[in-house]
């Protein structure tokens, strides 16, 4: 007997996680997926160049024995429906909602970094009370400035200011204070940003000036 956890996307499958043939084995792994928390999910991501909402499930599969039978769901509508995937060779056991964390382009580092890296080995780095860091909105990016000058991109505004309220209730909620928000650069201060971050990180105006990633 043969099972799968399959992540999919909008319910088109991208990966497929684990595969077990004991169902033990198989059902402790969903359950620890399904069960661990998402510090900042994934909620959008660009298709043809363009920002579409996205939700992430994982799918417990069985291979189809002659037996087995699609599992009745109710849909949208309210109506009894056979719940299928696009193989037949597979059944749909159960389902769960699955939280991706989302991941940064970070001026400086060699990878992507989820929010809580950032959190981890950015805004907790080097952290001292003579000298506090201040977290600032620059257009679709979060500028980070102690001793030294970081910059995160996000996909649009709308994320940085979800990225930067996380991050302050973070800070809040650990009663951090030699941390300061200053909200968004105003429209007459950007280009002292502009041209401080140009300077610092090599970053181009153009690539400053937008208001997307794509």
């Amino acid at each position: 007997m043969m099972y799968q956890i399959v992540l999919t996307e909008n319910r088109n499958k991208i990966k497929v996680l684990h595969t077990y043939s004991r169902e033990y084995d198989v059902n402790y792994r969903f359950e620890k997926l399904k069960s661990q928390e998402g510090f900042f999910p994934k909620t959008k991501v660009y298709k043809d160049k363009k920002l579409v909402d996205v939700n992430y499930e994982i799918l417990l599969l069985k291979k189809r024995e002659e037996s087995d039978q699609n599992r009745i769901i109710k849909n949208d509508l309210g109506k009894f429906v056979e719940e299928t995937v696009d193989d037949l060779d597979w059944i749909i056991i159960d389902a769960a909602v699955y939280l991706m964390e989302e991941n940064f382009s970070v001026s400086g580092a060699n990878r992507k970094l989820t929010a809580k890296e950032i959190i981890d080995y950015i805004v907790m780095s080097n952290q001292q009370k003579t000298n506090p860091k201040q977290i600032l909105m620059l257009n679709n990016k979060l500028v980070i400035e102690g001793l030294e000058l970081q910059l995160i991109t996000c996909k649009d505004i709308e994320e940085t200011i979800r990225l930067y309220n996380k991050i302050r209730s973070y800070c809040f909620d650990k009663k951090i204070t030699d941390i300061i928000f200053f909200g968004s650069v105003p429209k007459e201060n950007r280009k002292v940003w502009y041209k401080k971050i140009n300077e610092r990180l090599g970053i181009g105006y153009n690539r400053l000036y937008r208001s997307s990633s794509r």
